[in-house]
């Protein structure tokens, strides 16, 4: 008799062709034995992301109108058409680890107060700023053992995610993975990063500016206020501020700064502009480069702005589902 627990893979993509089949089979390799089902989250791609997943052998649960288009919507359009133990979370440009299904099962099972589990991360070689900072820094955002949030996906226990209410935040255009981490630890649960291979992850292959405009307009950079507005009133608001504080002070310096430029004498304006100052000599010291002290600065500031138009972003109700549809 089968005792191995049932997986519902998601997938989340949009315009995902080139990779899409390799995720879908690194993942196929490790389900035998395992009840599964593989959904294809499609957030409406213009590719031929959808067709490349049906020929692999995935049901497509796909978004009908494009203004639902975010990163939180993605995976809960394929939670909506879940079933089973466990949920394997992925992005369309990953592959999955040699082992890790088995190690996650194995994990899960042996410690009920875990609601999910991942492992580590192996990055590309990046071309932009932002991308080669966070390759840099892979031991923080991805820590081991027990952490906040599984940044990058992992698998989680469905009865968990239904006690809850929701996997992720249709309204998020990022952070929505640290908003499910800041539900689960208010509803009691832990989560934990094991110290074996999880995915390999590709990364976006634009340059800086070009990336920092492709993300303002695809509304990624509001994420920052849409999460503080989101969690206003609810008990992991605190963990909100905490997530986004880096943004969240950097946003009112400016702001501060502005208001000195607009109605403070000379001297004041000039002396509120020594902590940019000191921020972006540091920066160069640290990583031995003007250019990237520029861009530090740039990106941080862009993030800061970013912050302030998100918290005047509608928020959608996260348990009402977006209008989809199931293709199999």
């Amino acid at each position: 008799m089968n005792t191995l627990p049932s997986i519902t893979v998601i997938i989340k993509t949009f315009n995902e062709q080139a990779g899409i089949a390799a995720t879908i089979q690194s993942i196929k390799k490790q389900l035998s034995g395992y009840e599964h089902s593989v959904i294809v989250a499609d957030s409406l791609s213009t590719d031929n992301t959808q067709q490349i997943a049906l020929d692999n052998g995935a049901k497509v649960a796909s978004l009908i109108e494009e203004q639902d288009r975010c990163c939180g919507v993605g995976h809960q359009l394929g939670y909506l058409h879940s079933d089973g133990d466990y949920l394997l979370l992925m992005d369309g440009d990953m592959t999955l680890g040699e082992g890790f299904i088995d190690k996650a099962v194995a994990f899960l099972d042996s410690n009920p107060n875990y609601a999910g589990v991942a492992g580590t991360v192996e990055m590309d070689e990046a071309s932009s700023y932002e991308f080669k900072s966070r390759k840099q820094r892979l031991h923080k955002i991805y820590p081991l053992g027990d952490c906040s949030h599984l940044g990058g996906g992992g698998m989680y226990r469905k009865s968990a995610i239904d006690e809850i209410g929701y996997l992720t935040h249709r309204t998020l255009h990022a952070y929505e993975e640290a908003e499910l981490g800041m539900r689960l630890k208010h509803a009691g649960y832990k989560l934990h990063r094991l110290d074996t291979p999880f995915f390999l992850h590709t990364s976006y292959d634009m340059p800086t500016l070009q990336l920092l405009k492709y993300r303002w307009k695809s509304r990624y950079l509001f994420a920052p206020g849409e999460l503080l507005k989101s969690a206003f009133g609810k008990a992991h608001f605190k963990d909100a501020l905490s997530t986004v504080r880096n943004e969240l002070i950097f946003a009112c310096y400016l702001l501060g700064v502005i208001s000195m430029g607009l109605f403070a004498p000379t001297i004041v304006f000039l002396l509120s502009l020594a902590p940019l100052g000191a921020f972006f000599t540091l920066k160069a010291i640290k990583n031995r480069s003007v250019k990237d002290a520029c861009l530090s600065v740039l990106n941080l500031s862009v993030f800061a702005a970013g912050l302030v138009r998100g918290l005047f972003s509608p928020t959608k109700n996260p348990t009402v589902p977006p209008k989809n549809r199931l293709i199999e």
